[in-house]
């Protein structure tokens, strides 16, 4: 298993990604996109991005459904949202020192966004001779896989997650299957999106919505069918089974520190 960063001399793998044209396309861009999308497609991160997604395609799928993804709207669609993933990270994070590449190279965690990226491009695709519904689902699910084990944060390929989102530090992040994510926001390592059973849950929503802006420390768990709303702040350690409105700041104050002197071991305990 490999991701590869090719020199700019490698044709092949450098070959920009041809924009879906809006008749033919099954995943849902916004309109206004367009001058975007070309921009995207002429830059040197974008193509960067390209190459990484056809490195987990090439790896995930026979060459016959490979290169019928490539040819779908559904592969460029997922080019366009894992590069704005990608400027978020580097824009948002100062330990990305500004560099894309460093992120590309070095970032586990963007890797299971751009995986789940693609992985869920995937399931939009209503139909393609040949192959069946459940096959799509499982090479959607292999997909997510891979960028689990070069992560370690697993997202389910049948969430929902919105533009530019980050994912920093992510190992241990769990992302349930009917959780959905929306604009801009930030979540770091350990968070759980899941449902409120362990056994015996339904098919139905059982996970959680997060607005626009919310940002999710560390550790944070949040469980079952409830809303979060917009620029919505969890703190790290917190635990959430009702719904949040919009604006608020969640933290968790219950827990005592106790700090012993080492030197003297019968002196009081300082608590704070």
């Amino acid at each position: 298993m490999r991701d590869v960063l090719v020199s700019a001399g490698d044709s092949e793998a450098l070959r920009p990604i041809r924009l879906a044209s809006q008749g033919t396309r099954e995943v849902s861009v916004a309109d206004g996109d367009a001058d975007d999308r070309v921009g995207h497609a002429s830059s040197e991160s974008y193509q960067a991005v390209a190459t990484l997604l056809r490195a987990a395609l090439m790896e995930c799928t026979p060459p016959k459904l490979t290169r019928a993804i490539l040819a779908h709207p559904c592969f460029t669609h997922a080019c366009n949202v894992a590069h704005e993933d990608l400027h978020a990270f580097v824009s948002k994070d100062p330990a990305q020192r500004g560099s894309w590449h460093a992120t590309l190279a070095g970032s586990t965690s963007y890797k299971a966004t751009l995986h789940y990226r693609l992985a869920h491009a995937l399931l939009t695709i209503n139909s393609l001779d040949t192959f069946s519904r459940q096959e799509w689902e499982a090479y959607a699910s292999l997909i997510c896989n891979r960028g689990k084990l070069l992560s370690g944060a697993e997202i389910h390929p049948r969430s929902e997650i919105g533009r530019r989102f980050i994912l920093d530090h992510g190992w241990g992040v769990v992302i349930g299957e009917t959780s959905v994510i929306g604009d801009d926001c930030y979540m770091l390592g350990g968070v759980t999106l899941g449902a409120a059973g362990i056994a015996g849950n339904s098919s139905v929503k059982r996970h959680p919505t997060l607005g626009d802006r919310v940002q999710i420390g560390a550790f944070a768990r949040i469980f079952g069918n409830i809303h979060v709303g917009n620029d919505v702040f969890i703190g790290t350690h917190c635990c959430v089974t009702h719904s949040i409105a919009s604006g608020s700041i969640v933290t968790l104050r219950s827990e005592t520190q106790v700090v012993r002197d080492g030197a003297a071991p019968h002196a009081p305990d300082r608590t704070f």
